[in-house]
């Protein structure tokens, strides 16, 4: 069995003119905390980063501050579960 696919509403905190500015946010990822968020989920945060700084911007900081929700939506195949059956089924 692979790992859940959670969909999540967060709160985002960028820094703008030196003060926090706070927005919600939507991510799609494995991960159900906003550290390992941080953490281990790039593509997440690459795209909250171009989402939610300009390119001007000097500090490209993007925190994920909470999560408001949080919906569990599929789980991540596992391809070698299924070579494994299907070379058990055709030794049958």
């Amino acid at each position: 069995m692979g790992k859940p696919i959670y969909y999540i509403e967060a709160e985002a905190t960028i820094i703008k003119n030196r003060r926090p500015v706070s927005k919600m946010v939507w991510i799609v990822s494995t991960y159900d905390n906003p550290s390992d968020i941080m953490k281990h989920d790039m593509r997440t945060m690459s795209r909250l980063r171009d989402q939610l700084i300009t390119k001007k911007a000097k500090n490209k900081t993007v925190l994920i501050e909470s999560i408001k929700s949080i919906k569990q939506v599929g789980t991540t195949s596992n391809a070698s579960n299924y070579l494994q059956k299907s070379v058990q089924e055709k030794r049958k």
